[in-house]
């Protein structure tokens, strides 16, 4: 793969995300919502694998083939680059994670296909257990 794919790769999957940040407002059918935390769980997992990539890329990195070989900053870059990378890394797979409980969480729920006509004696809203308030 060319670096030119790399990179338009990364600016399709930032539009996508922009465009899904948009659409998810307006959810429409309650079924639908386990799809998408699915396909959220899939996207996390390859940007997880990405990130794990782009720091063994970096550690392969050598001074005067990548980057300025006396040009301390550019070493120093390229190291913090290599940690924060590792770090994010490790972030994106607590999220991964996170994201397959909520996955399984919805599966299962008995989803409607339609939003439904609110009861007469609604019990909402869905009670929300005190350790998870406010932990968004």
């Amino acid at each position: 793969m060319r670096a030119k794919d790399v990179i338009e790769a990364s600016a399709n999957l930032r539009q996508a995300a922009a465009e899904l940040a948009e659409l998810s407002e307006r959810l429409g059918s309650p079924s639908s919502s386990g799809q998408v935390i699915g396909a959220l769980l899939d996207a996390q997992g390859s940007i997880e694998e990405t990130l794990r990539e782009l720091a063994q890329w970096h550690k392969g990195t050598i001074p005067g083939v990548h980057f300025a070989e006396h040009h301390p900053e550019s070493a120093e870059g390229v190291s913090a680059v290599i940690k924060q990378l590792d770090r994010a890394a490790q972030q994106a797979g607590g999220l991964r994670e996170t994201l397959s409980q909520a996955y399984e969480g919805s599966g299962v729920v008995c989803w409607f296909d339609d939003v439904q006509e609110l009861p007469a004696h609604p019990f909402l809203p869905v009670p929300v257990p005190e350790n998870v308030r406010g932990s968004n």
